[in-house]
């Protein structure tokens, strides 16, 4: 499944795409390390523990039942992704940074930025659940805040 997404200037809002339609979304917020998204009918929220954290829980919209965790690997910026007791492995794959990858032992999904200025790009999936993607979306998203903050 080919997916492709787009942010806006200040990257709160991502669109997900299937050719021209849209098939989910996440939201983040400026300030804060939550957010929440929906792809393919999987609705989450992301909420991050503590200031400086180095976890977030995925949670269920409501967010009353914890889904998973992302833990953050700051020596190597990559992070891995804990979702309904499966286990992700989230990286860059190029130095530049416009390209990274979601996987675990039998699938993977790879995330292309098509742009350096703007924040989107493609996703090139056939496995991956649609939790995994939007965690990877996040993940992306959050270090882009830390780099810009740096």
């Amino acid at each position: 499944m080919a997916l492709s997404w787009k942010s806006n200037l200040s990257g709160t809002e991502c669109r997900i795409f299937r050719d021209k339609l849209i098939v989910g979304l996440l939201k983040t917020s400026i300030w804060k390390e939550d957010g929440y998204g929906e792809l393919n009918g999987h609705l989450l929220r992301f909420k991050g523990e503590g200031w400086f954290n180095t976890t977030t829980k995925i949670l269920d919209i409501e967010g009353k039942k914890e889904l998973g965790k992302i833990r953050y690997n700051y020596w190597k910026g990559s992070a891995t992704i804990n979702y309904e007791d499966q286990e992700y492995e989230w990286k860059f794959q190029s130095w530049t940074r416009k390209k990274w990858v979601v996987q675990n032992a039998e699938d993977a999904a790879t995330f292309q930025l098509s742009s350096f200025w703007k924040n989107e790009g493609s996703v090139d999936n056939d496995y991956i659940p649609a939790g995994i993607i939007l965690s990877a979306l996040y993940v992306s998203n959050y270090w882009r805040k830390i780099a810009a903050s740096s």
